[in-house]
């Protein structure tokens, strides 16, 4: 029995041994797994990684620049390309780069597994990325061959092809590349675009200070902007100088000194000369979308850039802008823009700035979105009758100008008088969905925050060639179309031209509506500066005003048939201008400018199925809908508007046809009988009283439109009292109309019949 117990025992202890084996082989398995599988894993990579290998023709090293022609096929002379050759980047500039953007610059081997790790760290501690780890290697790779796609499919070919380019090029061979692509905001590609834009230097007389100041804008060129956000640039400046010093690449009196450096002598500087910059840019970035290229591989492709540039219309841009006679005062930014209509075709762009603009548009959005959109929906006609009066839709209360109302208007007179609470009352009637709508067919897409009230106003952002495109689509039936730099480019023997995609905005009656009253605007409106021009144009101004009772834009848009013209001007720091003052007047110098260099059509052509009727102004206005004229009509009350036919005023007789019934009230008092009835102008009133002595006139008058009153004490002996109101139309006796009443009264003392 014993010695059964002890082999029992050896067998359980054999038994365990062979348990405790398999456990510790399944971990030791599954411990090698992931380890297997990273070994794998980076094997495989390894292996991939050796078949990246960056395309030459993608980086910053080609002469075989595109060439560009302007409309008529000449050449355009530009300014030498952007590229930073060898030996023009100072140390001080290079440095700045390294000191901020990749302090192992010169260590590492494309990527930088020390800066990985730290950044994998110190995201895993945020809870979130805040932190990225690309070299200057991998920017570059990333700026020159790379989408900006985040995924780690693309930040793996990234490490790949930065590997790559460390083995074929030198670091000074790929900071000059760097430098010759990175983007610093406003326009600017390269460090030399950038050095000229705002500094007006080449880059090889950049100081310290200036150098520290576009390190550390590439981070964030709109937070770090240095002409709208000084002092955040500021401190960023500080920060790269501060980097510098601890990496030993400045020495303390040089920090000091280039930390005292003011940074206003960091600027745009608005360029004096004629070169088309921001033309040729917007150009080059079209023709890279339509060949499907990167603008590093545009550079390299030596494509023939044929666009729709007409020196001419360009030099007057240029001309006007530099008119100080066109602006209250030095510190007023302009951009101008003048396109094609027929062609969709930009003419000529010309701006202080060297960008497109973003600002707000004022009353210039009106007309898009909510006059053309409440006509073409046919909530209202131009003759439509609408009181100007102030109005609040919740916490949003709108005023006009000055404070100015004016009471029964039509909507032809509030387009032209740009009447804020009507613009504010038909956006109410027609829905705030629907001007979005519209405003998207326009080519603006408009954010979820903006979908409001203050859209009526022109709460919104637009550059010029978004003004002139959507206006250029009223002056064209309807039709919206973006206009094109680029006529057409020449590749390889091979012409492309840009894709035209035309939107129908509006209907051509809709279209022709607006415009009629667009001409009314030029003609004696808020743009009526434009009226002494020898031909007819269509035109709409706008002011934005900021919180402190001061404008920060003021626009101008206008067209005729061939052409449309959109000015802006813009201050900062607030001016008086509005868009009907010296915007106007810049933009009537561009149009006189304009007659000699483009053919003008002397009147705008209206489309569609319109009709042009006369209207009775008095009876619309005082019946509340729009009646037409009749032979009844006195001239000094008719006015024409153009309607369309599908949506006619229906026929109702007005207040020169048919007198309609008045309010006539007669009531017996203490010691005497008062009678009231409300009058209009066009009409006279008689007041008869029958009583024991007979008929008898006690009043007699021309209406004033307001209610009149009169006292009568007439003789009864116990009888009722007769009283008869008789009226008719001024000088048409034959158009009348009369009421009686009666009264019981009993004479007391006598007073005398007043009006």
């Amino acid at each position: 029995m014993k010695k059964f117990s002890h082999l029992e025992k050896e067998q359980n202890v054999v038994s365990v041994r062979k348990k405790r084996r398999k456990i510790a082989l399944a971990i030791s398995i599954i411990l090698a797994l992931p380890l297997l599988a990273t070994a794998f894993m980076f094997a495989g990579y390894a292996l991939w990684a050796r078949g990246q290998h960056v395309d030459p023709a993608l980086l910053p090293t080609s002469s075989a620049l595109p060439i560009f022609y302007d409309g008529s096929g000449e050449e355009i002379a530009l300014k030498t390309d952007g590229y930073v050759r060898a030996g023009e980047a100072s140390e001080y500039l290079k440095h700045a780069f390294i000191a901020v953007e990749d302090k192992r610059f010169y260590k590492h081997k494309g990527y930088d597994p020390v800066r990985i790790g730290g950044a994998i760290v110190k995201n895993l501690k945020a809870g979130e990325v805040k932190e990225g780890a690309s070299t200057i290697t991998q920017q570059l790779v990333k700026n020159t061959h790379l989408s900006g796609e985040r995924s780690i499919e693309r930040k793996l070919k990234e490490i790949a092809l930065a590997r790559d380019l460390e083995r074929k090029y030198s670091k000074d061979e790929i900071m000059d590349m760097y430098l010759s692509v990175i983007y610093f905001g406003s326009g600017a590609y390269g460090v030399k675009s950038a050095a000229s834009k705002f500094f007006g230097a080449d880059i090889c007389e950049l100081t310290l200070a200036q150098c520290a100041t576009l390190a550390g804008i590439v981070k964030n060129p709109a937070g770090y902007s240095p002409t709208k956000h000084a002092a955040e640039c500021k401190k960023r400046r500080d920060l790269v100088l501060s980097l510098m010093r601890e990496q030993g690449y400045i020495s303390e009196e040089e920090y000091s000194q280039a930390l005292a450096t003011p940074l206003e002598t960091c600027r745009e500087i608005a360029s004096d000369s004629t070169d088309c910059e921001l033309y040729i840019s917007l150009a080059k970035r079209q023709a890279a979308d339509m060949l499907d290229m990167s603008m590093a591989e545009l550079d390299a492709s030596g494509a023939k850039i044929y666009t729709n540039l007409d020196m001419r219309v360009q030099q007057t841009l240029e001309k006007e802008r530099k008119n100080e006679a066109n602006f209250e005062s030095g510190d007023i930014m302009n951009a101008a823009a003048v396109i094609d209509n027929a062609r969709s075709a930009v003419l000529g762009l010309s701006s202080s700035l060297p960008y497109l603009i973003c600002r707000q548009t004022g009353s210039v959005l009106k007309p898009l979105a909510v006059y053309a959109p409440a006509l073409d929906m046919r909530a209202v006609s131009l003759a439509t009758p609408i009181v100007d009066e102030k109005v609040t839709y919740g916490d949003f209360s709108p005023r006009n100008f000055a404070d100015k109302y004016y009471g029964e208007t039509t909507v032809e007179d509030a387009v032209k008088k740009s009447m804020n609470s009507v613009s504010v009352k038909l956006l109410d009637y027609i829905g705030i969905e629907n001007s979005v709508k519209y405003l998207g067919r326009l080519g603006m897409n408009i954010a979820p925050e903006n979908k409001n009230y203050a859209l009526a106003l022109g709460a919104l952002s637009a550059s010029e060639l978004e003004i002139a495109d959507a206006y250029g689509a009223i002056a064209r039936g309807g039709v919206y179309e973006k206009s094109d730099f680029v006529r057409y480019v020449v590749l390889n023997g091979k012409k492309i031209t840009p894709k035209k995609s035309g939107m129908r905005a509006f209907s051509q009656s809709t279209a022709s509506l607006m415009t009629s009253a667009l001409v009314q605007t030029a003609k004696d409106g808020t743009a009526i500066t434009l009226s002494s021009l020898p031909f007819e144009v269509a035109a709409k101004t706008g002011t934005a005003e900021r919180a402190d009772g001061k404008n920060s834009d003021a626009w101008i848009a206008s067209y005729n048939d061939d052409v449309t013209v959109a000015v802006w001007h813009g201050s900062d720091s607030g001016m008086s201008e509005r868009g009907g003052g010296l915007a106007a007047q810049h933009a009537k110098a561009i149009w006189k400018g304009l007659e000699s260099i483009v053919r003008l059509s002397d009147e705008l052509t209206l489309r569609g199925n319109i009709a042009k009727l006369d209207v009775d102004e008095y009876s619309s206005k005082k019946l509340k809908k729009v009646i037409l004229a009749t032979r009844n009509t006195p001239l000094d009350y008719r006015k024409s508007y153009y309607f369309d036919v599908e949506y006619m005023p229906d026929p109702c007789a007005g207040l020169f046809d048919a007198v309609p019934p008045c309010r006539f009230d007669v009531r017996a008092l203490e010691g005497h009988v008062e009678l009231s009835f409300d009058t209009l102008e066009i009409y006279c009133y008689a007041l008869y009283r029958t009583d024991i002595f007979g008929k008898a006139l006690i009043f007699s008058g021309v209406g004033t439109g307001e209610p009149c009153i009169v006292r009568d004490v007439p003789i009864g002996f116990g009888k009722n009292v007769k009283y008869e109101l008789a009226y008719c139309v001024k000088g048409k006796e034959e158009i009348c109309a009369s009421d009686f009443k009666t009264v019981f009264f009993e004479p007391g003392f006598t007073l005398t019949a007043a009006a």
